[in-house]
């Protein structure tokens, strides 16, 4: 009876231990707000060799030798920075050969879900990474192709060439919906139910209504955000996944996931959210924000702002972006520098998830798929070009916001100010909250002033975080005269709120809202001091461990 009776302990407590671990390895929705992602695409991010003169032509669409390897060791310029997630393109095995466009270098054409990609690296090496995301506390998100798999037919008849046996471990035809066209994009049943690929690689659709398929897909993702501790996933072509089964794939999957659904209409994009996953990228705002800062018309960002929030059940949960790899580059629209850090800045501080897609902080060009896709390296990590101190401030103003006040990242934003070239929005609660003052006036723009109403209370001095110039707001009618020039744009935080913060001379350090109210200054813990979550997620383990054995 005792043996039997420590047997039911042991498998009991493992089943919880198995359980509990497998459900901690990946971040909430909730976490993942408080984080800001730098996106890179493996093969183009950073090489073994630490070249920055390896070449790279990305109009021809080939590998051009970036690693995970090389991701390591350019960790430190994407925390430096201020980011505390990055997210890596597909790690799995993809199509060998090259058609006309080029090869599979951006991970998007699965052959073999369990095994990796060579051309990144060794299992090792995505080991190595993880370790290092985790250790410096930062969250790893992987790109995930749950839609389809590739087949390279150069000009043979998809409907009739495609070996389906050399898939894994979708090996058969049955896997599969039978071959079809999409003719029209905006039909949502032909993009579910037909290939997105062409006559040179086609893409065969998985028939993801079907249980075996789910079922591996399932198991397959599970088995990999534990092997590797993956934190939270993108899904490429959510738009092309059957609904129902993407709301099973989020729910049971249980960790943060975006997925990928390229409409402006923000009825689709809510309804998404509403019914199917949680998170989205946020391409209504993304559209309009082009055309405040592009096209000079900031009456559409304001409004699609109105309308998004008053559709969707949390814009805090989708994410904002200004560019990545499947959109023209902010820079191929205008190479004004001034509105860049417009759009940097809206993007760093408007509701949502902030994504920056690598090569966004040094002012890359690049209209369109391929040329969106060029090697980081070329631009040799210059940590001085015009974007990142200002990327690397704003990164610092929204988590010091956050450590202020811990429901900053579930506040939404609105509009205090709407000029004919001007937009204020206020972010956070009263007496902590980040203002943002924008502009599409661009570098040509000569000096003046501007009256902003209803900011602060009255007589509170406020700091701009991106030129550190003091301001007090009016004692008679609680107005901000804020001057403005060549275009630039203007973050506003109380003054008596900064320190901690690290920006303007402040020092830098985990400090409350009540350490900062009460002048009592320590630390919260250095980062050597604290635990990561993984090292607090083993103490748990290990705790629990004692308790059930």
């Amino acid at each position: 009876m005792r043996i039997s009776s420590t047997l039911c302990r042991l498998a009991g407590g493992a089943f919880a231990v198995s359980f509990l671990f497998e459900s901690a390895l990946a971040a909430s929705i909730e976490q993942w707000k408080t984080r800001t992602v730098y996106q890179t695409m493996t093969d183009r991010f950073a090489r073994t060799d630490g070249s920055i003169t390896a070449p790279c032509n990305a109009s021809a669409g080939l590998y051009c030798g970036g690693t995970w390897q090389g991701t390591i060791d350019k960790l430190d310029y994407i925390q430096d920075m201020g980011f505390d997630a990055v997210m890596i393109s597909p790690i799995i095995e993809n199509v060998a050969g090259r058609v006309s466009y080029g090869e599979a270098y951006h991970g998007y054409w699965p052959l073999d879900l369990y095994s990796l990609n060579s051309h990144f690296g060794s299992k090792q090496d995505l080991l190595d990474l993880s370790k290092e995301i985790h250790d410096r506390g930062m969250y790893l998100m992987m790109d995930t192709v749950i839609n389809n798999m590739a087949y390279m037919t150069n000009y043979s008849n998809p409907a009739t060439s495609i070996d389906y046996s050399v898939f894994t471990p979708f090996n058969n035809e049955d896997y599969f919906h039978p071959y079809c066209i999409i003719t029209n994009w905006n039909n949502f049943t032909d993009a579910q139910l037909c290939q997105t690929g062409d006559n040179q690689t086609a893409l065969p659709d998985l028939y993801t209504e079907h249980a075996d398929v789910q079922d591996l897909l399932l198991n397959w993702t599970r088995d990999t955000m534990s092997e590797y501790s993956i934190d939270g996933l993108r899904i490429d072509a959510a738009k092309s996944v059957t609904p129902a089964f993407l709301r099973r794939y989020s729910d049971e999957i249980g960790a943060f996931m975006t997925g990928e659904v390229m409409q402006q209409e923000a009825s689709i994009i809510c309804d998404y959210q509403t019914n199917y996953m949680g998170s989205l990228p946020n391409y209504p705002i993304y559209y309009s924000m082009l055309a405040a800062f592009t096209q000079g018309n900031v009456s559409v960002l304001v409004d699609q702002v109105q309308t998004m929030k008053t559709s969707c059940p949390d814009v805090n949960a989708l994410v904002s972006f200004s560019e990545n790899h499947d959109v023209e580059r902010f820079a191929s629209f205008t190479d004004d520098i001034s509105l860049a850090k417009n759009a940097v800045t809206w993007t760093l501080l408007f509701d949502g998830v902030p994504f920056i897609y690598q090569g966004q902080e040094q002012h890359f060009k690049g209209s369109g798929t391929p040329l969106n896709r060029a090697a980081l390296w070329t631009s040799g990590y210059d940590n001085s070009s015009a974007l990142v101190p200002v990327i690397t401030t704003l990164n610092k103003i929204r988590k010091h916001a956050y450590r202020m006040d811990s429901s900053y990242v579930d506040t939404a934003s609105y509009n205090i100010y709407e000029g004919s070239s001007e937009i204020a929005f206020t972010k956070g609660v009263e007496g902590r909250q980040v203002i943002m003052l924008l502009s599409n006036q661009g570098t040509s723009s000569t000096p003046y002033t501007l009256t902003l109403p209803a900011t602060y209370n009255a007589g509170t001095n406020v700091t701009e975080v991106l030129s550190c110039k003091t301001y007090m707001v009016n004692e008679w009618d609680a107005t901000l005269v804020v001057d403005m020039d060549s275009g630039l744009p203007r973050v506003f935080f109380p003054t008596a709120l900064m320190s901690g913060s690290g920006i303007c001379g402040y020092s830098a350090a985990n400090l409350s809202y009540t350490q900062v109210k009460t002048g009592v200054t320590t630390s919260l813990g250095t980062k050597a001091q604290q635990l990561t979550g993984q090292a607090a997620l083993g103490a748990f383990f290990l705790a629990l461990m004692t308790l059930v054995f």
